[in-house]
């Protein structure tokens, strides 16, 4: 099995179970950071010896067995890209884990939590190389999926700048041949709603964070003061200011605007700071949360129908607790031309 991995350690879990349940199945864990990678050798290691007893009970107690008879994975750092879609990946796969899997027989891809565009990416290879022969693809981050023919308005300065691809690539969406012919696009609101929570949110009766209200207060500010601006990500740092004040500053310094006084800044906060917008806001935001599914649907359709343009039948399952992973639905598809598929499970 050839695993795309995230921080290094998803594809470890794997193997863990292998070892218990089938013993002799390799696994080549692929991260694009090589810090991740060496963060995933090293968790590898602690695992191996608590994991050793129980690999032993499982074998009846062989005082023969050592570390080594439960080495069942192997990291890689590679970033997958475009380049990388070839009848002969798994051979090159091979080749970076010198000889960890074979490149002969069958090989499944497992794409855990790939983002953005990435699953597009693991679909588009699973088709063209023949020796994959099965697939499984849990998405997320769908706020960094490329789309064809629509300008991307991200302005951040952060990683995630340079994982939009270019629009124009194979596995921009949409990739089916369907959705290319009637397509829907989606807004970057509208990709943003797609990764929300809702089963999260509805299960722990919360509100949102308090930055959510700071963020509508100080788009009103900025539209005042500054006029129309490009679309823009204010960062993590000011979503962490503890009042409005220290938002607003942060946030202009984020967006290298000009300062604005104190007793303007505090002006826009009593303004609104009345207990009525902040709940018609928190309501407002729960209706839009109503849709993310919505959103995530069509998204997964897409990916769903390009299997189908290739003559693949494919599930989608609802195989995790969306509470606690809500990317929760897994694409799973197979070779197997003379077996069909249901299209939809739970």
């Amino acid at each position: 099995a050839v695993v795309s991995t995230q921080s290094g350690h998803y594809g470890r879990d794997l193997p863990e179970y292998i070892a218990l349940t089938s013993p002799g199945i390799q696994v080549v864990g692929l991260d694009r950071e090589k810090v991740n990678t060496l963060g995933g050798s090293q968790r590898n290691q602690l695992m191996e010896k608590l994991w050793l007893p129980l690999f032993k009970k499982q074998n009846d107690g062989n005082s023969n067995l050592n570390k080594n008879s439960m080495n069942h994975y192997h990291p890689v750092t590679l970033e997958l890209k475009e380049e990388h879609i070839c009848k002969d990946f798994v051979s090159n796969v091979s080749s970076l884990s010198e000889g960890f899997i074979s490149p002969c027989g069958g090989t499944m891809l497992v794409g855990l939590h790939a983002c953005g565009d990435l699953t597009s990416l693991l679909l588009q290879t699973f088709i063209k190389c023949p020796q994959l022969k099965s697939i499984v693809a849990v998405g997320c981050c769908y706020h960094l999926i490329t789309q064809k023919e629509r300008t991307q308005s991200y302005m951040t300065d952060g990683p995630h700048k340079k994982q939009l691809c270019d629009p124009n690539s194979i596995h921009a969406y949409p990739i089916s041949k369907y959705l290319q012919q009637y397509p829907l696009y989606f807004t970057r609101n509208a990709l943003n709603l797609a990764s929300q929570a809702p089963e999260r949110m509805s299960t722990s009766r919360s509100l949102p964070a308090k930055n959510l209200f700071y963020r509508a207060v100080f788009h009103v500010l900025l539209q005042d003061e500054f006029g129309s601006l490009p679309a823009r990500n204010v960062g993590h740092s000011a979503s962490a200011a503890p009042d409005f004040f220290r938002y607003c500053k942060t946030a202009l310094k984020k967006l290298k605007l000009c300062d604005v006084s104190d007793p303007v800044i505090q002006s826009y906060y009593e303004r609104f700071n009345d207990g009525t917008v902040e709940r018609q806001l928190y309501a407002f935001h729960q209706l839009r949360i109503l849709l993310t599914r919505v959103i995530e649907s069509l998204i997964l359709i897409d990916r769903m129908l390009f299997l189908h343009d290739n003559e693949i039948e494919p599930s989608i399952l609802g195989l995790f607790d969306p509470v606690v992973s809500p990317r929760c639905y897994v694409l799973v598809a197979e070779k197997l031309r003379h077996c069909t598929m249901p299209t939809f499970g739970k």
